[in-house]
């Protein structure tokens, strides 16, 4: 079957997702971040929420996130998680050692990010933002 492939901005606008961010101090999921701006963002679609931290750089100028950088990002770590088949695999495809506790914790991280992404958007609009969506 062949699709054809949307923008992110397309995406979000063809499932009327919407975000507010809220600014705050820190990234749970992240260390090593002093040098950013953190938001707390929650995604909106269909009656769902998603919450999630977001972190962007100091070059932002403290620039609120869209939803589609927020959605872009979420979607690149669950595409991470969604091909491998486990840990190693995964290690083996972004250099981590598989014996990090650094590298396990992220890896966790974007495995329950992605079950709550599929919560969000259910498992059609899931593995179309997966795979059949240009992400910047």
């Amino acid at each position: 079957m062949i699709t054809d492939t949307v923008t992110i901005a397309q995406f979000v606008k063809d499932h009327r997702i919407t975000m507010t961010a809220e600014r705050t101090d820190r990234n749970p999921n992240m260390e090593d971040s002093a040098a950013m701006d953190h938001w707390k963002c929650v995604l909106r679609c269909s009656g769902h929420s998603m919450t999630v931290p977001f972190s962007m750089g100091y070059g932002h100028n403290g620039k609120e996130p869209k939803a589609e950088m927020v959605l872009d990002a979420i979607a690149s770590d669950s595409a991470s998680v969604d091909n491998c088949r486990g840990f190693e695999d995964w290690c083996n495809d972004f250099g981590y050692e598989m014996d990090s506790r650094k590298a396990e914790r992220i890896f966790k991280t974007c495995e329950h990010q992605a079950k709550r992404l599929r919560s969000f958007l259910g498992d059609g609009l899931y593995k179309q933002l997966l795979y059949d969506t240009e992400r910047e």
